[in-house]
């Protein structure tokens, strides 16, 4: 009777369970957004040039308006009448959405009964969640108050409690301990940190360690490898050579940055824009390397436009990843199909990383903008000599009349008496497309297009007779040259092939120039193998000439040609100057040039500067200028009567050399070359470049900018870096408190609160928390983007703390770990466990930045990839026990142990967890784990004379746990057979042992160290030593 009178509720259950269904209110973003963005969005969707029928589903307006057929999409209320449904039920296939041809598949049952309610229900329409700012919620009530710890635990109990289950017990005090010090630095607590903890019973036991650790070094070295991951920071430039390169000193900068907990708000600005902020720090430019991680093209053939533009692009969709968690790649050749993101907003975004002076060539590895690395340590040694030379310079430079009225007099003699003189120009021109521009000083600039070859006529006129001589000055030039240096090339070179000089009277216009011979040539510097008198050796072209060697250095280069016989006519002299710069090395011509005529007599005793100074009465120097002649006439020419005080000659000679010491210092240094960030002073023009080809730009000009689905830049900002830095981290900014904390939850449970933390739009995961991830982002902010705060909240937590033991029943109700109902238990990043390996095996350098080290690889790992261009060559002595972030990186072929990490190749901000015996070979073969068992083997053996305590030693170093007894036996018993099997082949024994460049303790016993490092060997690859518990 009972089962009856249930088989009659049926029904009725079945009829009322679908009223509720149909009343409940249905949430646009979790319910039917991910249904129109994965079925819809790609035809009728944000992106114009594709959409399809003359509608849209992402907006409300354009949903329910009439479609190009007459029919309405959608008609709120009404799902009957709604063609979105009618196209979406059907079978037939002429009418079916979506079609077939779109390869995907079509909505269902389900679905459309979701589609029909929320339309019946009035198609309400929301702005996606992600792009809502977000506040501070409410904490949820909860049923389990006392196991909540801090906020982060009402928000996660609420979803337990929401699911019906219980939170995991607390794990206990040893899976603690290895949890969190695994996290927080990298490497595994010691026994004895591990006793410590145990013998502990205060209650604030467990923060006290948590804050030990963060305060240890050992946290930013672990917190920065998932930011060398999202900055692809390698140590060579990928592609074929893969040339190498040095941005080590950025990565120490990162590991330094997170030690010293700098604000996230701060770490950003530095990063994205470090070389804008006012007086920038050495520091601040390094940290601007951020952007320059990426790889560079230099392959034989390659157009240099193509490979800056390419660069451009990675800068764009790098920081569009890493900051908004938005895939910007998606709209480089189109709108975006499915966010609000167009394809004029993609280049707006562009236009800020496009104002580079990066030119897309390559010499060598380190491709300008770059700046010399400078050491704390050198630094100091530079400030010293700043300060002492800044001592005697106000000495030597301090106000005194009779040297000044000295001065006065050898200035007006020298103005008598000058060597040089500057022609008036009167005419300029080039042979190609570029032009030249007078300056201030006299000088002239080329500018606008650079030709592979350049030829510069300039026409000038003199009064001064008895010309013997030309001086030619080479000046840097930052708008002219690519990178600031004397030359237009590339990697900031040029090369004067020839250098011709015509003459004519000023009084007869219509005579023939005639040239005059140039015998000899002096010059400050040339580029060896290519001197000065190969600018008049009338051999032109081909690859000779006067080379000022720009790659390796910017200062001016003054060149003196004398002249076989003086010129000058009364009346005036017209001279006609002609620089030919065609050599066959591209677009090596010069940046700006200034000209000066004279007898050459004083070249020797005036430097260029003072004599240009010179040149200008009193009234018409400038302050610097005033300043270095005060400095020559005093160290050089002034006769000073004697004094108590040190003679001014003395105290020039002490600034002498310490200029010396100090420009020593700075050579020596500049060979260390970082590349980093800088601004054209003449802003480059971007347009949206047709499906994202270099050589493609259509429309207007582009001017930097934001999506417009994001607040507004500040109105009155400049369209710069900085700005947009300022911006990201602005507390109005929705995306960026939310991207990175959910990444930092991603750190310390395997996945984040959104599981696509590269994704944030509308083909992202959903949170699984979303108040929680609200609650985070504001807290974040409000705590001043404290990120050492943020990791101890979230360790600290109960959530955090829980066991990850958990029942069958539990994982078949959430086998994912969503609702965050127990602790991720995962293996352990091939990077860590070859530190936790060096670690327990006493081998590990903890020695902290410098140069990537090169450790145990196979010797021919580079060989097929660099066409045998390449060797590696290992490293010898502590290199090889240097952590795994101090690795060296090579782009194309990276190293071989670690297997399951990103390829630094394009910005990556996903975890990869993996579990595969395949792992296997490398932790159980590989020359380091080998090694670092030997090393845990003979730490035991020093420690202890049983086999069994020797054993309990190696477990507990190994999994923070003592064995029980029965592991212990089973250990005990296969001692014994590998002590047996080694005594009876020593050859292995002794082979085993000699396994690694470390000598193995010759006062240990042969047979018994072999028998405990096979052993160790074996225990460092149990599952428990190989996961993060």
């Amino acid at each position: 009777m009972r089962r009856r009178a249930v088989l009659l509720l049926l029904p009725w259950m079945a009829y009322f369970s679908a009223v509720c269904q149909a009343d409940e209110p249905i949430d646009f973003n979790r319910q039917i957004r991910p249904i129109l963005s994965d079925r819809c969005f790609h035809c009728h969707g944000p992106d114009d040039d594709h959409r399809e029928a003359g509608f849209r589903l992402d907006q409300r307006e354009s949903a329910i308006a009439e479609a190009d057929s007459g029919s309405l999409p959608i008609v709120p209320g009404n799902s009957a009448e709604s063609e979105l449904i009618q196209r979406v039920a059907t079978t037939e296939a002429s009418l079916q959405m979506p079609p077939a041809s779109s390869h995907k598949p079509p909505l269902t049952a389900d679905e459309v009964d979701l589609l029909r309610r929320w339309i019946d229900q009035g198609a309400d329409f929301q702005r996606h969640w992600s792009f809502v700012p977000p506040t501070r919620p409410e904490l949820p009530p909860v049923k389990q108050a006392d196991w909540v710890r801090n906020p982060i635990d009402r928000f996660v109990l609420a979803q337990i409690e929401q699911q019906n289950l219980t939170p995991a017990a607390e794990a206990d005090k040893r899976t603690l301990i290895r949890r969190v010090t695994l996290d927080l630095t990298g490497l595994p607590p010691t026994p004895a940190e591990v006793d410590q903890f145990l013998a502990d019973e205060s209650p604030t036991a467990y923060e006290q360690l948590v804050d030990r650790l963060l305060a240890s070094p050992h946290y930013g070295e672990r917190m920065a490898w998932p930011w060398l991951d999202a900055a692809r920071y390698a140590d060579t430039n990928g592609y074929q050579g893969d040339p190498e390169r040095t941005m080590w000193p950025w990565r120490d900068w990162v590991i330094n940055a997170l030690n010293n907990n700098m604000p996230f708000d701060q770490f950003t600005i530095e990063q994205l824009a470090g070389d804008q902020i006012p007086a920038a720090t050495h520091a601040q430019m390094i940290a601007s390397g951020f952007n320059r991680n990426h790889m560079h093209n230099g392959e034989g053939g390659r157009i240099p436009e193509e490979t800056r533009v390419e660069n451009v692009f990675d800068r764009t969709e790098t920081t569009a990843t890493v900051w908004l968690g938005l895939t910007y790649t998606c709209c480089r050749c189109h709108t975006h199909k499915f966010d609000p993101i167009s394809h004029t907003e993609y280049y707006a975004l562009y236009d800020f990383f496009n104002q580079t002076s990066e030119s897309g060539s390559i010499q060598g590895g380190a491709v300008a903008p770059f700046v010399a690395y400078i050491s704390p340590e050198n630094q100091q040694k530079l400030d010293t000599y700043s300060q002492e030379l800044a001592t005697l310079r106000s000495v030597l430079l301090k106000e005194d009349q009779a040297a000044d009225a000295a001065q006065a007099a050898w200035e007006q003699q020298a103005r008598t008496e000058r060597a040089w003189d500057f022609p008036a120009i009167v005419e300029f021109h080039t042979s190609g497309p570029s032009k030249l521009t007078t300056l201030e000083d006299g000088s002239l600039r080329a500018e606008g297009a650079r030709p592979a070859q350049d030829v510069y006529t300039i026409v000038a006129r003199t009064q001064r007779l008895n010309n013997q001589a030309i001086r030619l000055e080479v000046l840097p030039d930052q708008v002219s040259s690519p990178t600031g240096s004397t030359g237009r090339a590339d990697n900031g070179n040029a090369v004067l092939s020839e250098f011709e000089v015509f003459i004519r009277p000023e009084a007869n216009p219509t005579a023939e120039f005639q040239q005059v011979k140039i015998v000899k040539a002096t010059a400050e510097h040339a580029q060896s193998g290519l001197g000065v008198e190969q600018a008049f050796d009338g051999v032109n072209g081909g690859g000779g000439g006067w080379a000022m060697e720009g790659f390796n250095r910017k200062d001016s280069n003054t060149a003196l040609f004398f002249l076989d016989q003086p010129f000058g006519f009364e009346g005036g002299t017209e001279i006609r100057f002609v620089l030919r710069c065609e050599s066959h090395h591209v677009a090596h011509t010069l940046a700006r040039m200034r000209l000066a005529v004279g007898t050459g007599e004083n070249d020797v005793v005036l430097p260029t500067d003072v004599q240009n100074a010179l040149m200008k009465r009193p009234e018409q120097q400038s302050p610097s200028e005033k300043t270095r002649l005060r400095h020559e006439f005093r160290a050089k020419h002034y006769p000073q009567a004697a004094t108590t005080e040190e003679p001014y000659a003395i105290v020039a000679g002490k600034i002498a050399k310490l200029e010396s010491q100090a420009k020593k210092l700075r050579d020596s240094l500049s060979s260390l070359k970082v590349m980093v960030m800088d601004t054209l002073d003449k802003p480059r023009e971007t347009h949206i470049l047709e499906k994202g080809l270099y050589n493609k730009p259509v429309g207007e000009v582009v001017s930097a900018g934001v999506p417009g689905v994001l607040p507004a830049l500040p109105a009155d900002a400049p369209r710069d870096r900085l700005t947009l830095a300022k911006w990201l981290v602005s507390p109005e900014n929705p995306l960026t408190a939310r991207v990175t904390v959910n990444r930092y939850w991603q750190l310390f449970f395997g996945h984040g609160i959104v599981e696509t933390p590269e994704d944030f739009g509308t083909q992202g995961k959903l949170p699984t928390h979303p108040e929680l991830l609200d609650w985070l982002a504001v807290e974040f902010v409000e705590s001043g983007w404290d990120v050492k705060q943020m990791h101890r909240l979230i360790v600290t937590s109960a959530t955090y703390r829980q066991s990850s033991q958990a029942s069958d029943a539990l994982r078949e109700a959430d086998p994912a770990n969503r609702w965050l109902a127990r602790q991720t238990r995962h293996r352990l990043p091939s990077w860590m466990l070859r530190d936790q390996a060096l670690f327990v095996g006493g081998l590990a350098s903890l020695k902290m930045g410098g140069p990537s080290v090169k450790p145990y690889q196979p010797d021919g790992i580079w060989a097929e990839a660099t066409f045998g261009k390449k060797k590696y060559q290992r490293d010898n002595g502590e290199a090889l026990y240097r952590r795994s972030l101090y690795v060296f990186w090579r782009r194309i072929v990276g190293p071989t142990m670690f297997f399951d990490v990103a390829n630094r190749q394009t910005c990556s901000v996903k975890t990869a967890i993996t579990n595969t015996p395949l792992h296997a070979l490398t932790t159980l073969n590989d020359i380091t784990y080998i090694e670092a068992a030997r090393g845990l083997a003979t730490k035991v053996m020093h420690a202890a004379d049983e086999p069994a305590e020797q054993l309990r030693q190696v477990f507990v170093t190994l999994t923070s746990r003592e064995a029980d007894e029965r592991e212990l036996s089973i250990l005990l018993e296969r001692y014994q057979r590998l002590q047996t099997d080694f005594a009876a082949h020593q050859e292995d024994a002794q082979q085993l042992l000699s396994i690694g460049e470390a000598p193995r303790d010759e006062s240990l016993d042969l047979v018994k160290l072999a028998t405990m490092t096979a052993l160790c060997n074996t225990l460092m690859n149990l599952d428990e030593a190989l996961s993060r518990p």
